[in-house]
């Protein structure tokens, strides 16, 4: 197999890998608590980073060449996953969910660490620009924004940092989501950086 047919199939791979590990967490979840809110399962952050990755990861499989701008995509959702993964360590004790440990360890620890490594070793069409980081910032800010909304409705929030009862009201609430979307900021010019080095290194020559 050549290297690219080799890098394809490894996507592949992780991108029906990351896929099979919400599937699991969420058979094993139904069989814990005997229901699933579709609402508040698709409300966790680390639940649809994963998903974004594993999605770009088979279509960047499937089609050989991605589409341009892709890049941004990929270091969007990869920003995802880190940022979730640290969140989860620091904010919420690491503490697993309903689907067991095992599966919080393949969410918050082996599947982000695989998607860095896809990352590092992959190209995409488009180089990492200045404006990536930036860029990666609609996913957390959009995110906020419906979790507000739909709290607002059902009066029920996935995390104490967007919940303005947690926070003594909507004053300390901008406070902390300016904490969150900060730390957004700070590991998308970490995945850019790491991206820029990985272009100039992977180029063709």
């Amino acid at each position: 197999m050549t290297r690219a047919s080799l890098t394809r199939a490894a996507r592949g791979a992780l991108g029906t890998g990351g896929l099979a590990i919400i599937a699991c967490d969420v058979a094993l979840t139904i069989r814990a608590t005997g229901g699933l809110d579709v609402g508040d399962y698709l409300g966790q952050f680390t639940i649809l980073s994963v998903l974004a990755a594993s999605i770009l990861m088979l279509l960047g499989a499937s089609m050989g060449r991605e589409l341009r701008g892709a890049v941004h995509l990929r270091a969007m959702a990869l920003t995802g996953l880190l940022v979730a993964a640290v969140l989860h360590a620091t904010l919420l004790g690491g503490a697993a969910g309903p689907s067991g440990e095992l599966v919080n360890t393949l969410l918050h620890v082996v599947f982000p660490a695989l998607a860095l490594v896809e990352w590092v070793t992959v190209r995409s069409r488009t180089r990492v620009t200045l404006l990536t980081p930036l860029i990666g910032l609609v996913f957390p800010v959009v995110f906020l924004a419906a979790t507000l909304a739909r709290g607002a409705i059902v009066d029920r929030y996935p995390y104490d940092f967007v919940d303005p009862g947690a926070q003594g009201g909507y004053a300390g609430l901008v406070g902390s989501l300016a904490i969150v979307l900060v730390a957004f900021l700070t590991v998308g010019a970490f995945v850019a950086v790491i991206g820029a080095i990985r272009d100039r290194m992977l180029a063709p020559r």
